[in-house]
């Protein structure tokens, strides 16, 4: 074994017993539990905007489908209007002309 390999071993015993005297205090568990109770509170936080957002998706796609409904009946009522205005703004156009080639005729 090299010097290098003697230096990690060493290195390693010493981490592991200060693991094993911080277990045996209470102060590993300690800070074990403290960590795990901030990951759950991130997870909660995370989880409520995460319903939130899913909330708010919902909503904006019912208000689209909703305002879709609407576009299509109002397409569909001016659907039913458009033929007697389009006639009634012909025979406005129609009579206009006439009357502006009758005007003509009588002034040449």
């Amino acid at each position: 074994m090299s010097l290098a390999h003697g230096w990690i071993f060493a290195g390693g015993a010493a981490a592991a017993g200060a693991v094993a005297g911080l277990a045996a205090s209470g102060i590993l568990h300690k800070a074990v539990v403290g960590i795990t109770t901030g990951a759950m509170t991130a997870a909660d936080a995370v989880s409520k905007e995460t319903q939130a957002i899913a909330d708010d998706a919902n909503d904006r796609r019912a208000e689209a489908r909703r305002r879709a409904k609407i576009d299509a009946g109002v397409k569909e009522e001016i659907a039913k209007l458009e033929p007697d205005i389009r006639e009634k703004v012909t025979a406005r156009v129609d009579g206009a002309a006439q009357a502006e080639a009758s005007d003509a005729t009588t002034t040449a």
